[in-house]
Order: structure tokens, then sequence, then C-alpha cells
């Protein structure tokens, strides 16, 4: 099973075909991303009207633009089949269509024909947020319905495969906003459901859950530590509301020296 790729060394050949009106076509497949190596693609020979034959004899090249030849031809039946890994996500980033160009040139008569194909994203990814744990300083005065925005979770997958909702754990104050704010953008928000109290609880844990629309979908999780801010909302008290007087009686002795040789011991009652 051979194959002749060839760079750069033949990419001006590409513009003065096409100057010279030779393109004689283009052609299109799609190919599911991380597939097995020798996974098949299409049949260029085929597709293209091109006699195996002339594939063997050198006749036939593909000019591949490309870091990897991702892609291979076997020259005696004119498939054109995965060489290399395909990662979407390394190739494209998060671009919501992921095509691979590389050209194909026959001789006899000379023509150029491009060949696209665009690589399909799978459900390889999970969805993650930026840091693992979240403190949220609320006070105890805040109202009922007041937003409090969380951190978005990212995804390196697209389209179904991109993050569909989020999820809160269950708890007794707070209830959650999933906005959709369209481009696949979606975004959530606390919404207070139940006053705060700090002499009650101090802290609240909850746990915010991202998914995505694959099938089986894929999830990532932060932590919301919610931090319950105290303010001036007790007035001091006494421990009873009436206190009676109570008579104190002291009974003590001082000693005085009055002379040389005179101590005077006096007592005194309260």
């Amino acid at each position: 099973m051979d194959v002749i790729f060839i760079g750069s060394f033949f990419v001006w050949v590409l513009f003065l075909l096409c100057s010279l009106d030779l393109c004689a076509g283009q052609i299109v497949y799609s190919v599911t991303e991380e597939g097995n190596k020798a996974t098949v693609v299409g049949n260029v020979a085929k597709d293209l009207n091109l006699n195996v034959n002339d594939l063997q004899s050198g006749q036939f090249h593909i000019v591949n633009g490309l870091n990897k030849n991702y892609f291979e031809v076997n020259l005696k039946t004119g498939e054109l089949y995965v060489g290399e890994r395909i990662d979407r996500e390394n190739i494209c980033l998060t671009s919501q269509t992921c095509t691979l160009n590389i050209e194909a040139i026959a001789q006899n008569p000379l023509r150029l024909f491009s060949i696209g194909i665009d690589i399909l994203d799978i459900n390889d990814n999970s969805p993650l947020f930026p840091i693992k744990t979240y403190h949220l300083n609320i006070t105890e005065s805040a109202f009922h319905g007041d937003r409090f925005p969380l951190p978005k979770a990212s995804d390196a997958d697209v389209g179904i495969n991109s993050i569909r909702s989020y999820k809160l754990s269950q708890n007794d104050y707070f209830s959650l906003d999933v906005q959709n704010n369209g481009g696949h953008s979606v975004s959530a928000e606390l919404v207070l459901q139940k006053a705060l109290d700090r002499e009650k609880m101090t802290v609240i844990t909850l746990i915010l859950t991202a998914i995505d629309g694959g099938k089986p979908p894929r999830s990532g999780i932060v932590e919301i530590v919610v931090d319950v801010v105290d303010v001036n909302d007790n007035t001091p008290t006494f421990s009873q509301q009436l206190y009676k007087r109570i008579p104190l009686r002291l009974n003590f002795t001082f000693k005085r020296r009055t002379g040389p040789h005179i101590l005077a011991h006096l007592i005194v009652k309260c």
C-alpha cells in the first residue's frame, strides 16, 4: 500500500492550474474524529472518475499542506483513508465547523481536484469549571428573589456535545435559573428563596453540575460555598427583664494607731 504526498514544493502549482481553468472539481467527505487508523473516508478514484491504473503509474499526487498526514490514499484501490489520529479540538479548537482541505493533481490530462474532509465531533470531553471551589459572600439581609451569577463551565466539544444545562444540589435556600444566551452559551444564577440567618447557619455548601448534550451526557462539577455575612440585626438584651434591689450588709473592722503606745480598734456595720 503506497502513497505519494507532496508538500509545499507543489503549492504554487495549484494556483497556476486554477488560473488556467484546470480545476476539475471538488468533493467533500466526512469522518468522525478519534476514529481508527485505516478508516476509509471515500474512494477518490471513483468519485473523481479516475483510472486506478493512473494512480499506480505515478500520475496522481496528493498535495498535503498539513503538518501531519491525516489522510492517505491506497494507490491500488483509490481509497482515501485515515492515516493519523484526528483530534478535532486540537486541529480546529472551538470552531463550530472543522474541515481539512487537501488537493489532488492528476496528469494526462493535467487536472486539479480539491478534496474537503469535514471532521465530525464526538463527545470526548467533559465540561470543566475554571476553579474547584467558588466562594460567594451573601449578607443575611439579602431579599427573596435576589440573584447571584455563578461561574461558567467550558467544553471543548461543539454543537450538541457542548454544555446544555446546569443542575444545583438539593437545598433549602436557593433555586437555580439556567439561561440560554444563544450561540450555544449557557449560564446559571442562584436565586434566593429563603431568608438567610447567620445566627442559625454561617456557611451553605452547594454543588453545581454542568451537563453537555452528548449521548450519554458528560458532566463536570464545582463546589459553591456561600458565606453568610452578618449584619447588625440584633439589639443587646439582658438576661432578665426585671431586676430587684437587694440590701447589702457589710461588716468590717480596721485598726488605727493613734499614738506611740495606743492602738484604736474600730468596728463598722453597714
